[in-house]
């Protein structure tokens, strides 16, 4: 009798996994890890930025969230400066993503002259890559460049 559950124990697991991996959408014969490494991506944070200015240039801020030491930091085509995060820097984000915190090592990022080329919307993107090669997902800011008043013009 218990040879007989287990043999049948046996038929229906090598049955119902089959059926599971198939009806996982996200499986389509891809390897999938089983380890959640979303979380170890450094994550920007933004300092606030103008979003409407009638300046050529805008300083960009924020503070990279990661679980390795940040090699660079890109907006644009422009690399910015890079030192450890103060707690001053940290108290001035609006908002940290869930989970940021957890990381080890907080990078403060700081472009003084990201450049705004024309008159109108420019786009900036930015991106963090670790050390250990892992990229920050691509943030792109709208900056939109306004022209200038004359002064005798009320």
């Amino acid at each position: 009798m218990r040879a007989v559950r287990g043999s049948l124990l046996v038929l229906l697991l090598v049955t119902a996994i089959p059926l599971a991996l198939a009806a996982d959408p996200q499986q389509d014969g891809k390897h999938r890890s089983p380890f959640n490494t979303e979380i170890f991506r450094p994550r920007v944070v933004l300092h606030e930025l103008p979003l409407v200015t009638d300046a050529a240039f805008v300083t960009v801020t924020g503070v990279v969230f990661s679980h390795a030491p940040i090699d660079r930091v890109t907006v644009g085509e422009r690399t910015a400066l890079l030192r450890p995060a103060e707690p001053k820097d940290l108290v001035k984000l609006a908002r940290v993503p869930a989970g940021a915190t957890d990381a080890p090592f907080r990078t403060y990022f700081e472009v003084p002259d990201a450049g705004l080329p024309r008159v109108g919307a420019n786009d900036l993107v930015i991106r963090a890559v670790g050390t250990d090669g892992r990229v920050s997902d691509l943030h792109r800011v709208t900056v939109v460049r306004t022209t200038t008043k004359p002064e005798n013009d009320q």
